[in-house]
């Protein structure tokens, strides 16, 4: 399951109610906000904008609380409003949507996958760590839940201000059984994102054909473009992890040609569960290399 397409679908016409139809836009995907006045750097997910309030927004694909996730809130929580326009601003706003890029409050939450209040009231009961860690969370932002046709809302916390779409998410989004499959990119094209991009699209068109689906580097670089600019080396690198990990295999490695098969399946499935917890690099090569998490250490 893709929980940014899940997501994602709260602002499309399959959501009830739509974000996008009360003005509230994405302007940014995975951006990386650097905020020089209070020395933090923060990489939210999303970035939800109203006209008025900027919600920095934190997905997470299972229910799994981690100590790494109250950093990255509390990155989050520390980005002031001023960088907040600047990003807008710099993101061309006002050129793009409705509004004028001017922000009055700075939100911040995390989203995570079927994470109810029964599974919070068991977890609290039978771990001291999952309290505390829940705590921590609320400090610095509100802790939502979502799923497939299920309801995007708020578990634990709420949010410091009275908004557009502060109230829309506090009162909740059902969401649709079946998200649009809009494969959601960063500008630098991380290999994480991809590696689950490419396993979503060509992985699970392997479940619709009794032959599967074979796939070259030089088909996925032209699929993106010329919005993303994806290099050759980096889907080399995405397809050795892809390949090691078992979600496709090559079939001919001179022209660079893989094929997902219905025996593939169960790990095309798993590749985002995994690439959320480590890089590809990482998981290639071990933790002596970089990670996507080397800023919160």
């Amino acid at each position: 399951m893709n929980s940014y397409n899940v997501f994602y679908s709260s602002v499309t016409d399959r959501a009830d109610p739509c974000l996008s139809e009360h003005g509230v836009r994405v302007p940014l995907l995975f951006p990386r906000i650097e905020d020089h006045r209070n020395g933090v750097t923060a990489e939210p997910d999303f970035v939800l904008y109203d006209g008025e309030t900027v919600v920095l927004v934190e997905i997470k694909s299972g229910n799994n609380l981690d100590q790494r996730h109250v950093e990255q809130l509390r990155r989050n929580d520390a980005i002031d409003i001023r960088t907040a326009e600047e990003t807008l601003h710099s993101a061309q706003v006002r050129e793009r949507t409705e509004h004028s890029g001017d922000a009055f409050a700075v939100e911040t939450a995390i989203v995570y996958q079927d994470l109810d209040e029964t599974y919070i009231q068991e977890a609290s009961d039978a771990s001291e760590q999952f309290r505390s860690t829940l705590r921590e969370l609320t400090e610095y932002g509100v802790v939502m839940t979502q799923g497939r046709g299920e309801t995007l809302r708020p578990v634990a916390g709420t949010f410091e201000a009275d908004g557009v779409v502060q109230r829309l998410l506090s009162d909740g989004i059902t969401l649709p059984t079946n998200p649009p499959d809009q494969i959601l990119l960063t500008e630098n094209m991380e290999c994480e994102i991809l590696a689950i991009a490419v396993a979503d699209i060509w992985g699970e068109a392997a479940l619709d054909s009794d032959d599967g689906k074979t796939v070259s580097r030089n088909e996925v670089r032209d699929y993106f473009a010329p919005r993303h600019n994806v290099s050759l080396d980096d889907l080399s690198l995405v397809f050795e992890f892809l390949t090691e990990y078992g979600a496709c295999e090559c079939v001919d490695r001179d022209e660079h040609r893989y094929e997902f098969r219905h025996e593939h399946v169960r790990r095309v499935l798993g590749v985002e569960s995994v690439l959320m917890e480590q890089t590809v690099e990482e998981y290639l090569h071990g933790s002596e290399q970089s990670t996507l998490f080397d800023d919160y250490s």
